[in-house]
């Protein structure tokens, strides 16, 4: 009998040593590729920077826009967001105008990563911000005076807060207040938000006195005992009138002779005389006849 055929397995050994191949790196941005070598050196464009080393491909990249800081070089990245951030477009904005809210996180590693508006919760935390939109733009509310605000932004339960300024850009807009010829920080301050009884006709403390006439002396609507009227007349180098002024109003006097007339006549020298805040004084340096009567307007500037 034939013996059946052998069969030689040969193992062949193949000592590898590991090779480190250190091809360029490439860098997306802004639509454009540039090829970066590992030489050890700095290189720039319109839109990142990056330093390289030899043999290493670790570094630091910075981006404009989107604006991202990030260590690279890794085949894949681990970090922790440590804080949020958030800034605004403007940090004043008019009522009813709006500013455009950004967020960034700061990472456990020292670098910091631009975050799209929308994976961003926000919300209004205080004052007249009328809304914030999915993509971060806010909206103010129409205001009586500038008036702060708080904006919130929410990534990942970090929380952050951004303080804003709304201007009050017109004087008769607000509310129930608005086109009556009324100041209305002036309403707010007597009457509080919309209410009914600081309209320009009406006399809540029932004095006689509208509040438009009210407005214009800067006298108190709701006090009866708060009226525009002459203090005390003086005899001395002519006459003088004293009243309560105000420093935000101007006072003209004027003179009549006969109180069956409805003519007044103004004093030239004692027109158009800014208040002060406290007892103005208006005198008639050369008055004539026996008698002399006296009245003080009042305007606004």
């Amino acid at each position: 009998m034939n013996a059946p055929p052998q069969v030689r397995l040969s193992v062949i050994a193949l000592a590898v040593t590991p090779v480190l191949l250190v091809a360029p790196s490439v860098l997306f941005a802004a639509g454009a590729a540039s090829v970066l070598d590992s030489g050890g050196k700095r290189v720039v464009s319109a839109t990142y920077s990056m330093d390289g080393s030899l043999a290493s491909l670790g570094g630091i990249t910075a981006a404009a826009s989107p604006q991202v800081v990030a260590r690279h070089g890794y085949a894949g990245q681990l970090y922790d967001v440590q804080s949020l951030a958030i800034s605004a477009s403007a940090g004043t904005v008019n009522e009813t105008g709006t500013s455009q809210l950004s967020a960034k996180a700061n990472l456990d590693d020292s670098t910091f990563l631009s975050l799209a508006a929308t994976s961003v919760v926000w919300s209004v935390a205080s004052g007249p911000i009328a809304s914030i939109s999915i993509s971060g733009l806010a909206t103010a509310s129409n205001v009586y005076q500038d008036t702060a605000a708080t904006v919130r932004a929410d990534y990942q339960s970090k929380v952050s807060t951004l303080p804003l300024t709304v201007l009050n850009v017109g004087n008769d807009d607000y509310g129930l207040y608005a086109q009556d010829g009324l100041d209305d920080a002036w309403q707010v301050r007597y009457f509080g938000v919309n209410n009914p009884q600081a309209g320009p006709d009406a006399d809540p403390d029932g004095e006689g006195v509208s509040n438009y006439k009210e407005f214009i002396a800067d006298t108190n609507p709701t006090n009866a005992l708060s009226f525009f009227h002459i203090l005390n007349i003086a005899h001395a180098a002519g006459f003088s009138v004293f009243f309560q002024s105000s420093a935000d109003r101007k006072y003209t006097l004027y003179y009549a002779t006969n109180l069956a007339s409805s003519a007044w006549t103004n004093i030239p020298s004692q027109t158009e005389i800014p208040g002060s805040g406290g007892v103005g004084v208006l005198t008639d340096p050369s008055p004539a006849g026996r008698y002399r009567y006296y009245r003080v307007g009042v305007r606004l500037p």
